[in-house]
C-alpha cells in the first residue's frame, strides 16, 4: 500500500466526516421546525484496492446515503387519526350549535315555551270569560310557535352554512392536491433523474397529506419511483404522480337526490372526465363531517321539529274544534299554516314534513281573543259559549298530560299516526336527551381522538423528531473523526517528506 493510498483514504475520511456533520447541523438547525424528520448519514467503506496475490487493501469510508428517519407505517395511522380527529372536532362544533338552538337546558327553549302554553289555558279555565287570560293563552301560543319556527329558521341556516363549507372544502382540497401532484414531479426529478433523496421534498409531502387528511378520507400509495396516488370517496382518483384531478360542487340532482335542491353533491373531475356524485362515499375529514351535518344530523332534528309541530297542531286543533269562543258557533283552528286556504274542517298542514317552518297562530284569534274555544256548548243561534264555559279549556289543559301517537314525517295529514305514544313535552324531553346523549358522545371521541393523535405525534418524535443530546453527542463523534483523518494525512505527509529527503 503506498503513502499516496493512505492520503486519499485520509481525504474521504474528511469528506465523509465532514458530511455527516453537515447532516448533523442541519438537524439541530431544523430541531423546532415542524414537519421536519430528522436525517442520519449512512457510512460504508469505500471499494478496497487489490495488491498482487488478490490481498485486498481498504479503500477508506464514504457515505452511502442519507436516510430519512420514518416509520411509514406509523406516519399512514398518524393521517388516519387526524382525519377521524378533524370529524369529530367538526361534528361536536356542529352538535354543540345545535344544542344552543333549542337551548333547552337554560329553560328558555320550546319546552319552556310549551309548559306556558298550557299554564294559561290552565288559568283560562279559572275565568274562561277574562279577557286578559285570553290574551295571555293567544300571546302563549304565538311565542310557542314563533319559537318553532325560528329553531327551524337556525337550524336550516346551519344546513346553508354546512353546504357553504362543502364547497370551500372542495376548493382547499383540489389546492392540496395540486401542490402535493407537484412536489410528485419534483421529487421524481430530483431522486430518479438526480439519484438523490428528497428529504424536505418528502417532509413537504407528508405534511400536505396530513393536510389533506384533515379534510377528506383518502388511501393512498407510493409507487416504485417515489411518487404517489391519492383515491377518495371509496376508489376515485384525486390524483396520480403529476397529474391532480380534483373535486367540484354541482346542484345536479338527477342521480342523488337531497333534502334541498339548492344543496351541492360532489362530483370527480379528472383531467376533463367527470364522475359521480360521489357524496354519499365522502365519510371522513372535515368534508364528510359538514355532508353528515347537512344531510343527516341536522335534518334528524328538523324533522323532529315537524313532527312536533304538526302533532302540536293536530292535537290542540281537534280540542279545539270541539269548542266554541264567546261571539259565534264558528269553530276555528289555533294553529294554522298561513299558506293554505282557511278550512275548518281540512287538514291543519299540507304534510307533516315542513311544518315547524309555517306554523302559526290563526289570524282570526290574533285579531280577535274571543274566538278562542274555551266553552263546550253553544248557546245556540251563533250565540258562542257561556260566559263561564270552561269545559273545552280544561279539556285542552289535559292535552299536556295526555299521550298519544305522534305523527311522523310520511304519515298522511288526516293520520293515522304513526309514532309512538308519547306526550308533547315528553317528546320534548327525549329530543332533549337525545340531542344532549349525541352531544356528549361527540365530545368523548373528540376527547379521545386528540388523545390518540397526541400519543402517536409523541411515539413519531421518538422516532424521527430531533433530539439535541443525540445530535450533540453525534457530532462530537464525527469531529473526533474529523480529527483522526487529518491526523492520517498529517502522517502520511510525514511519510512523504522523509521519503523525498533521502
Amino acid at each position: 500500500m503506498s503513502i499516496f493510498s493512505t492520503l486519499t483514504i485520509g481525504k474521504q475520511g474528511l469528506l465523509a466526516q465532514a458530511r455527516a456533520i453537515q447532516v448533523t447541523s442541519n438537524n439541530i438547525a431544523n430541531v423546532n421546525t415542524p414537519g421536519y424528520t430528522r436525517q442520519r448519514a449512512v457510512f460504508e467503506p469505500a471499494a478496497p484496492t487489490h495488491v498482487r496475490g488478490g490481498v485486498p487493501l481498504g479503500g477508506g469510508v464514504e457515505i452511502a446515503e442519507i436516510q430519512r428517519i420514518v416509520d411509514a407505517a406509523l406516519d399512514a395511522q398518524i393521517q388516519r387519526e387526524r382525519q377521524e380527529l378533524a370529524f369529530d372536532s367538526s361534528i361536536e362544533a356542529g352538535l354543540t350549535r345545535i344544542e344552543g338552538i333549542f337551548e333547552e337546558l337554560g329553560g328558555t327553549g320550546i319546552t319552556a315555551a310549551l309548559s306556558q302554553f298550557f299554564a294559561s289555558l290552565n288559568d283560562l279555565a279559572s275565568n274562561p270569560s277574562e279577557a286578559a287570560m285570553r290574551n295571555q293563552v293567544m300571546q302563549s301560543a304565538i311565542s310557542l310557535a314563533d319559537l318553532i319556527r325560528d329553531a327551524d329558521r337556525r337550524l336550516f341556516q346551519l344546513q346553508v352554512d354546512a353546504n357553504q363549507q362543502i364547497a370551500q372544502h372542495t376548493t382547499e382540497i383540489n389546492e392540496i392536491a395540486a401542490n402535493i401532484a407537484e412536489l410528485n414531479r419534483e421529487i421524481f426529478q430530483k431522486e430518479v433523474g438526480g439519484g438523490a433523496v428528497a428529504s424536505s421534498l418528502r417532509d413537504r409531502r407528508s405534511q400536505l397529506l396530513e393536510q389533506l387528511g384533515e379534510k377528506i378520507d383518502f388511501t393512498s400509495f407510493e409507487r416504485e419511483d417515489g411518487q404517489i396516488a391519492v383515491f377518495v370517496a371509496g376508489g376515485f382518483l384525486l390524483l396520480d404522480s403529476e397529474a391532480a384531478g380534483g373535486l367540484q360542487v354541482g346542484t345536479d340532482q338527477s342521480q342523488q337526490p337531497l333534502s334541498d335542491p339548492s344543496f351541492f353533491n360532489i362530483f370527480q373531475n379528472f383531467q376533463g372526465s367527470v364522475a359521480g356524485p360521489i357524496t354519499s362515499g365522502i365519510t371522513g375529514g372535515e368534508l364528510g363531517a359538514a355532508l353528515a351535518l347537512r344531510d343527516s344530523r341536522i335534518p334528524f332534528y328538523r324533522d323532529a321539529l315537524d313532527e312536533l309541530a304538526f302533532t302540536l297542531a293536530n292535537r290542540v286543533n281537534t280540542q279545539h274544534l270541539a269548542g266554541y269562543g264567546l261571539e259565534d258557533d264558528t269553530q276555528r283552528r289555533l294553529f294554522v299554516d298561513p299558506t293554505q286556504p282557511a278550512d275548518p274542517q281540512g287538514p291543519d298542514f299540507s304534510s307533516v314534513a315542513g311544518a315547524a317552518s309555517v306554523i302559526n297562530v290563526n289570524s282570526d284569534i290574533i285579531s280577535n281573543n274571543r274566538h278562542i274555544a274555551a266553552g263546550a256548548t253553544s248557546l245556540g243561534a251563533g250565540q258562542g259559549a257561556a260566559a263561564g264555559d270552561n269545559v273545552n279549556a280544561l279539556a285542552l289543559t289535559g292535552l299536556q298530560t295526555s299521550s298519544s301517537a305522534f305523527f311522523q314525517i310520511g304519515d298522511p295529514v288526516a293520520g293515522p299516526a304513526s309514532g309512538p305514544q308519547q306526550t308533547l313535552g315528553g317528546f320534548l324531553d327525549s329530543l332533549a336527551g337525545t340531542l344532549g346523549a349525541e352531544t356528549q358522545s361527540a365530545r368523548r371521541a373528540l376527547a379521545q381522538a386528540e388523545l390518540v393523535v397526541a400519543e402517536l405525534e409523541e411515539r413519531r418524535g421518538a422516532i424521527s423528531g430531533v433530539s439535541i443530546d443525540e445530535e450533540v453527542t453525534n457530532l462530537i463523534r464525527f469531529e473526533r473523526a474529523y480529527q483522526a483523518s487529518a491526523r492520517v494525512i498529517q502522517v502520511a505527509d510525514d511519510l512523504l517528506q522523509q521519503l523525498l529527503s533521502i
